[in-house]
């Protein structure tokens, strides 16, 4: 008997062991505090929970991880409150059993944002319910500013982790789904449970934009709209089990009447939910067909028509495949009231929104519009794509003007000597490199005010050179849609202009590259060139944009001359298979030289070939600039000095800046 009563008390403690225990943790008071084992603040403190290290109440771990700022109890006015900060945490733990349920309390219902590792938690008011089953559970905040909490309690239970419940439907009956991508396939108002996770694109008000992404890594889009009951930061992932009613509103696939919304599992990085870089391709999102419809899309160099009183605007974008250059628009409106920029026919903008579909036409709902800060020259040329609009950053310098049979044009240059190549920047790959000055003419077509504003000027001011880009991958071009800025009081340095020997060296220069070529001059079949000493090497000349350069030199043939030139690619090089970034190598054909064609703009040496200078005497010193102004002094900003001696030959000469 006495054995069979010790067996029944045994199995009696056993049996309370396994019940479920009540641990309270109270940040609301200083004998909460202090029986925790941390330290009672000071008023106007704080007690540092990561700092103190985690701290165990009959079998329940609390630590704590900080965010922006400490995770603390905090002392304001004899008020006691534990604080955790934006991506700051506490995690609550056991070494045996599982936690089954958790109440946070808390002491203001104001941004009293947490998301929890796992299970489900619910708030109401300023009380937040967390129930499951896990050997540890971590609250995260994310909302703004703080977390104030006053008292944790949590129940356990003797008998270890346990997975989860099996899914319990909302209704056995209705559709299930478990694809963003077969929403279009259901029947207007069929309402269906969706079994799959979706995190947050974008929020606003009663509409939801989600992603999901497949097990290949395909992101498909949709909208919710209603009231979810939830606010959500970006990437928060919503787990399976919410409810919806298919709906087609306009043309435009939605969910409708939504309902059963969980808290966040988790939050996602903004790799996740940033948008998708759409630049150059505003015709392919404005296709219905092409399938962009509640996609987050980013857009840059683009312009636009100023928004009316109803918030319709237009977006613009320039844009050449198969070498066919087309303007793409597509229609904008101001969905989410945000503060639009004052628009300016000749800016660039960049503008990032959410596409929607109505009455079968493509429409953006802007997150945001900026005015574009500007590309270096470099990425322009190197990165850029005919027919997109451009506004150039850098400081630009003025070498030469002409004024043609093909227009208007100013040749300018950057003069830059290093640049910092962070293209691949995203994936740890950034670096000062050396580099080659790059050059690009700037086309005022028959604009002269354009090109009276820029051929007058020496130094152009940063972002105020702005146009289209054209002929990118031969002679490069930028179309000018308004007039630069000429940066005054500025210091012209010393421009950096290559000079290429036709007996000693290859031509590597890039299109609309102002530089210097020696070689003889002949005449062949008609039409003239520049030479080496044996024929070898035959460039052509064109003397388009100046015209009596050639009259000056027809009655000189073989002689030796040094000419600065405007070199220009026929047609564009073969790829470039070399890692470098550069582009100044020429292809390994015999006969490169026959891809450029040189523009001569002045002469800056000439000489017979059995003539030598000894004894002879200088008569005349000219100055002329790079665009052809000849004079008898030095003049502002380059020079060319040009020597006649006795014989009428002249020397070689050096560029002088005033």
């Amino acid at each position: 008997m006495n054995r069979f009563l010790s067996f029944l008390l045994m199995a009696f403690v056993a049996f309370l062991s396994l019940q479920a225990a009540v641990v309270t943790f109270d940040f609301s008071t200083a004998e909460g505090i202090s029986a925790m084992g941390y330290a009672v603040p000071e008023q106007g403190a704080g007690t540092n929970l990561t700092q103190a290290g985690p701290v165990t109440v009959d079998g329940v771990t609390l630590s704590a991880a900080d965010g922006s700022t400490q995770t603390r109890i905090w002392n304001s006015q004899g008020s006691y409150t534990l604080r955790i900060y934006v991506d700051g945490s506490i995690t609550l733990s056991v070494a045996e059993g599982s936690i089954t349920g958790i109440t946070v309390n808390a002491a203001n219902a104001s941004n009293f944002d947490l998301l929890a590792s796992v299970g489900e938690y619910a708030v109401a008011g300023t009380v937040g319910t967390w129930t499951g089953n896990a050997a540890a559970v971590t609250f995260t905040h994310f909302g703004s500013k703080n977390a104030q909490v006053a008292s944790l309690v949590v129940t356990t239970d003797g008998e270890g982790p346990v997975g989860p419940d099996p899914e319990d439907p909302i209704d056995p009956n209705i559709t299930k789904l478990d694809s963003l991508n077969h929403l279009a396939a259901l029947e207007d108002g069929t309402a269906f449970q969706f079994t799959s996770d979706v995190y947050v694109n974008y929020q606003w008000n009663d509409y939801l934009w989600v992603m999901q992404l497949d097990e290949e890594g395909n992101a498909f889009a949709g909208l919710i709209y209603g009231d979810a009951g939830k606010q959500y930061p970006l990437g928060a992932v919503i787990p399976a089990g919410w409810t919806g009613v298919k709906k087609t509103y306009k043309g435009m696939v939605e969910v409708a009447e939504p309902a059963h919304f969980a808290n966040p599992k988790t939050i996602l990085d903004e790799y996740y939910y940033s948008a998708f870089d759409c630049t150059g391709g505003l015709s392919y999102v404005a296709d219905p067909d092409e399938g962009w419809v509640n996609y987050k899309v980013f857009f840059e160099g683009v312009g636009l028509s100023e928004i009316d009183e109803r918030g319709n605007f237009t977006i613009t974008s320039t844009e050449t495949e198969d070498g066919i250059t087309r303007e793409a628009t597509m229609a904008g409106f101001n969905k989410f009231a945000i503060d639009y920029p004052e628009v300016d026919s000749t800016e660039v903008y960049s503008i990032e929104g959410m596409v929607i579909s109505y009455n079968g036409e493509m429409e953006l709902y802007p997150i945001s519009i900026t005015s574009d800060p500007g590309t270096h020259l470099w990425k322009v040329l190197y990165e850029g794509e005919d027919g997109m609009t451009c506004k150039i950053i850098d400081t630009l310098y003025v070498a030469a003007a002409v004024d043609g049979e093909k227009g208007k044009l100013v040749f300018v240059t950057d003069n830059v000597d290093e640049i910092y190549y962070d293209t691949y920047a995203e994936w740890g790959y950034a670096e000062w490199m050396a580099w080659y000055p790059d050059w690009i003419a700037l086309d005022c077509s028959q604009n002269e005010a354009f090109y009276q504003a820029i051929a007058d000027a020496e130094v152009l001011t940063s972002g105020t050179v702005k146009g289209t880009l054209a002929d990118c991958k031969t002679n490069p071009r930028l179309v000018l849609n308004s007039a630069p800025v000429a940066l005054d009081m500025a210091e012209l340095p010393t421009l950096t202009m290559f000079q290429y020997d036709l007996n000693k060296d290859y031509i590597t220069a890039v299109g609309n590259e102002l530089a210097r070529a020696d070689g003889y001059f002949y005449y062949k079949e008609g039409k003239p060139y520049l030479c080496s000493d044996e024929d070898t090497v035959m460039v052509k000349l064109d003397f388009g944009y100046a015209p009596a350069l050639e009259a000056e030199m027809a009655d000189k043939e073989g002689y030796c001359f040094g000419l600065l030139c405007v070199f220009t690619l026929d047609e564009v090089w073969d790829e470039n298979t070399a890692e470098s970034p550069m582009r100044r190598i020429h292809v390994t054909d015999d006969d490169y030289f026959t891809n450029y064609t040189l523009y001569p703009l002045a002469i800056i040496s000439c000489a017979s070939v059995e003539e030598t200078s000894v004894g002879k005497q200088v008569v005349d010193v000219k100055y002329i600039t790079p665009s052809g102004i000849v004079s008898q002094q030095p003049q502002d900003g380059v020079n060319i000095v040009v020597k006649t001696l006795s014989d009428g030959s002249r020397t070689s000469t050096k560029r002088l800046n005033k």
